[in-house]
């Protein structure tokens, strides 16, 4: 049977630390909290990047765009300069590229003008869709729909001719009730002013209170009727999973080179600067209430461990009568540290775990962010590098902390030691 033996000094270590319990108790509970706040916030900053992401993928941006080579660069400024005339040939050359990759790729068409009701005038930007694959597109894996929030009235359907949605904040704005006719008012593509007249199905929000002022959607082939054109802006390809975006994009621009298109592409992260804004600030925020936690245990332990020293100053000394070197003495008070570390590390994943799964099971509803249109449920995911981080600052923070009381111990002299009162 194997037999683990336990080294001396980690023996005494472990008897040493909680010799004095009410202080050991103390020191514990500033590592415990400091690392299970780490871990929850971690969760958080999880929760955010991947809620914030995916919400602007399924709404608005998609994985990967594809425009009309020289687009990005006018600004869209003049965007029926560039439209895509071979979009279902492309649509196929994209399906057979990605095979099992993609989730769906949808043709877009936008347009913007004055949208009147009643004598009220507003601007907007409207987008025409593919309505059935832009639900497939915005739903996640769940089944649930979290990006395209419907806030009245009732969705899109793929049969809806005439029909059309507006941001929330737009509705407001125009005072729309059921059946009310809204006319759209703009440039078609031949340069001529066009208007069509469309029925107000329902409002909707995104996570930009901006964009819900000026934003509505249509049916592409309402969008094609009112822009005198059958050709699209822009193909939007939604991937099974964020994380094949780059190769999904290498493999695109091999294969359009090879047919010839004259194509280019952006991906998701390039149109989201809100989202890298928001990530920036996040990260930002981590660092600090890191280094806070940080400081608040080392301290702690320094002081626990000092004050340990002072209380051992004879025993210590009896030690080095003994013949022990100083280099023991330093050893056995970073262990010390250590143990002090790796306990409150442990507990502190345990009570980091536990609150996350309380919050995440109160369902706390988060008002909206700053610009945004919804408020959002908080749900932490936390992941193992979650306490991984917990648990290696509580400990690394232990260990540096020690280093300070055990050079101390290390270098009291004998004769002083064994005559302190």
């Amino acid at each position: 049977m194997l037999k683990i033996t336990m080294p001396t000094s980690v023996k005494i270590a472990f008897r040493n630390v909680f010799r004095n319990r009410r202080r050991t108790l103390l020191t514990l509970s500033s590592i415990v909290l400091g690392s299970a706040a780490l871990i929850n916030f971690d969760g958080y900053q999880n929760f955010a990047d991947w809620g914030l992401r995916e919400m602007y993928i399924r709404s608005q941006l998609g994985h990967i765009q594809i425009y009309k080579k020289g687009y990005r660069d006018s600004k869209g400024m003049n965007p029926f300069a560039y439209l895509i005339a071979n979009s279902d040939d492309i649509k196929k050359t994209i399906t057979e590229t990605l095979g099992d990759r993609l989730n769906v790729v949808t043709a877009r068409l936008e347009m913007n003008g004055l949208i009147t009701k009643g004598g009220q005038s507003y601007n907007f930007i409207a987008q025409g869709i593919e309505v059935d694959n832009e639900k497939k597109m915005s739903k996640l894996d769940d089944g649930s729909s979290s990006a395209l929030n419907l806030r009245r009235g009732t969705l899109l359907s793929g049969s809806d001719i005439g029909a059309v949605l507006l941001g929330n904040e737009l509705c407001g704005a125009l005072d729309t009730k059921e059946g009310d006719l809204l006319s759209l008012m703009g440039a078609s593509a031949i340069g001529a002013l066009n208007a069509t007249d469309l029925v107000w199905k329902g409002c909707f929000s995104t996570v930009s209170k901006e964009y819900d002022r000026v934003a509505a959607i249509m049916p592409l082939a309402d969008a094609k009727r009112f822009s005198a054109t059958d050709d699209v802006l822009k193909l939007v390809v939604m991937l099974k999973q964020t994380e094949l975006t780059d190769k999904a994009r290498r493999d695109l621009e091999t294969a359009f080179a090879a047919k010839g298109y004259d194509l280019e592409m952006v991906s998701w992260l390039e149109l989201a600067d809100y989202y890298k804004q928001v990530m920036v600030f996040l990260r930002g925020m981590f660092m600090v209430i890191a280094t806070i936690i940080v400081f608040v245990v080392v301290f702690s332990i320094i002081n626990t461990l000092t004050m340990s020293v002072f209380e051992r100053v004879q025993e210590i000394g009896t030690i080095r009568a003994m013949g022990a070197e100083g280099s023991s003495i330093l050893k056995l008070f970073i262990v010390e540290g250590i143990m002090l570390g790796l306990i409150g590390g442990v507990l502190g994943m345990l009570f980091g775990g536990l609150v996350g799964f309380g919050i995440n099971e109160a369902k706390l509803l988060m008002p909206p962010p700053p610009g945004g249109s919804q408020s959002f449920l908080l749900q932490l995911r936390l992941y193992p590098t979650s306490f991984l981080i917990g648990f290696s600052v509580a400990v690394v923070s232990s260990f540096l902390a020690s280093i300070y009381p055990a050079k101390k111990a290390a270098k009291l002299r004998v004769v002083d030691a064994l005559r302190h009162v």
